[in-house]
């Protein structure tokens, strides 16, 4: 017989570790009914990050790395180059982390090999092959069986009040992982807005060349006739018969005043920046980075407008020039916690209002509600306007295919206020 005092005894080694994340996205921070709105007082609605639309994931690009050797654990086909995508959204609990609306990712299990000791994730644009600069967490792997990690995104200066709402104890260092509270093998840690800037790729001039390449735009030239007469009721730009008009286009110089504008500035105030090769001026709304700004500490507009790809200000840069265009309005470009994955990639961009002086035609791009949505465009002369513009982009190969919505034509939530447009990669 065995009695307890003499039963053997046995060091156990876990030789299967499995790790889980789940991402619980950045609130709808619209100041009702959220504790945070507090912070700053009820009326201060400088200090919002996100308005309309709450944080969401949905098939953005991630890959798992051993974050000692870089080799890519999964999915396997990274190893190629492939990444894997976040998975649709489920809406977590009402107000179950005391700041509002949230949505929530939880990403497949991974199996950890033994020889690996330390793990780290790559994000969004950082998950491709091309780029991978920038270790998300990493993380050395306890020997566990299972280990659970949730990954908040909040904003830069509330991660000591929702760490105390959420008895969450100590706030994580910047990039790290630590142990959740009360609960075996789980972590936690704070994704913010400064860390979405080191993520995210800031576009060089190098890339705009490699993105954009010189090259030679053409249009039908504008007869002052066409213009009396508001040009676009053939359903193409300009005078029917006038000579072809050409421009030979620098990209690289062209959309260099836009990638300097906004240094060291966090200002939430318009802006406009004349992009003189094309003829056209850009106009930036007010608080159109306020996402950017309010998330992080230290965003600042020109960091926010170099993590846009230049194939999405080139794309709807030469529609325009193309139809004779000389404003565009934009309300948004990169940003990192407002809305669907395209503006975190910096491939989403949005335009509220475009003028044609030569045509005296003004178009904000708005709808009159519900009825309007998936409808042809206003037979109006700026709805054919509109819609020559849609035929413009749709067709440009640097767009990505089905990737213009309008508050029309291709409507989904939530444009009902602008034109999205999303660059090819």
């Amino acid at each position: 017989m065995v009695t307890a005092q003499n039963t053997p005894t046995y060091d156990v080694t876990i030789t299967d570790r499995v790790v889980s994340f789940v991402v619980y996205c950045a609130p709808l921070d619209d100041a009702h009914n959220i504790p945070f709105a507090n912070v700053f007082g009820n009326t201060d609605v400088a200090h919002r990050a996100v308005t309309d639309s709450a944080s969401y994931l949905s098939t953005l690009p991630y890959v798992v790395i051993d974050a000692d050797t870089e080799k890519v654990l999964f999915p396997v086909q990274a190893a190629t180059g492939g990444t894997q995508t976040f998975p649709a959204r489920v809406a977590l609990e009402n107000n179950a982390l005391h700041d509002g609306k949230r949505w929530k990712h939880s990403l497949p299990a991974i199996h950890i090999p033994d020889e690996t000791r330390r793990i780290a994730l790559h994000i969004a644009n950082d998950a491709y092959a091309d780029h991978r600069n920038f270790k998300l967490f990493s993380w050395s792997v306890p020997d566990a069986a299972h280990s659970k990690v949730h990954i908040y995104e909040v904003r830069a200066d509330v991660k000591s009040e929702f760490a105390r709402l959420n008895t969450l104890g100590q706030v994580p260092a910047d990039n790290s992982l630590v142990e959740k509270p009360n609960v075996q093998n789980q972590y936690f840690g704070f994704l913010d807005g400064d860390l979405w800037l080191r993520i995210s790729h800031e576009f060089t001039t190098a890339d705009i060349r490699r993105l954009c390449p010189p090259g030679t735009i053409s249009r039908t030239r504008l007869t002052s006739a066409a213009a009396s007469q508001s040009g676009v009721a053939s359903g193409t730009p300009g005078g029917l018969g006038a000579p072809d008009e050409q421009l030979h286009v620098d990209w690289s110089v062209a959309l260099a005043p836009i990638y300097a504008a906004g240094q060291d500035s966090r200002s939430m105030n318009a802006f406009s920046v004349i992009v003189s090769q094309l003829g056209i001026t850009v106009h930036f709304a007010a608080r159109a980075f306020a996402n950017a700004i309010n998330s992080s500490a230290r965003t600042t507009i020109q960091q926010a407008l170099s993590r846009t790809s230049p194939r999405a200000f080139a794309a709807v840069l030469r529609a325009a020039w193309r139809l004779h265009i000389d404003t565009l309005d934009l309300s948004s470009s990169w940003r990192p916690m407002l809305g669907s994955s395209l503006h975190k990639m910096g491939i989403g961009i949005d335009v509220t209002r475009f003028d044609d002086d030569a045509e005296s035609i003004q178009v904000a791009i708005r709808n009159q509600g519900a009825q309007d949505r998936n409808q042809p465009f206003p037979s109006t002369v700026g709805g054919r306007k509109l819609g020559a513009l849609y035929e413009e982009l749709t067709h440009d190969t640097q767009v990505a295919a089905t990737q213009v919505f309008t508050p029309w034509v291709h409507w989904v939530e939530p444009h009902d206020t602008h034109m999205h447009v999303t660059a090819a990669r």
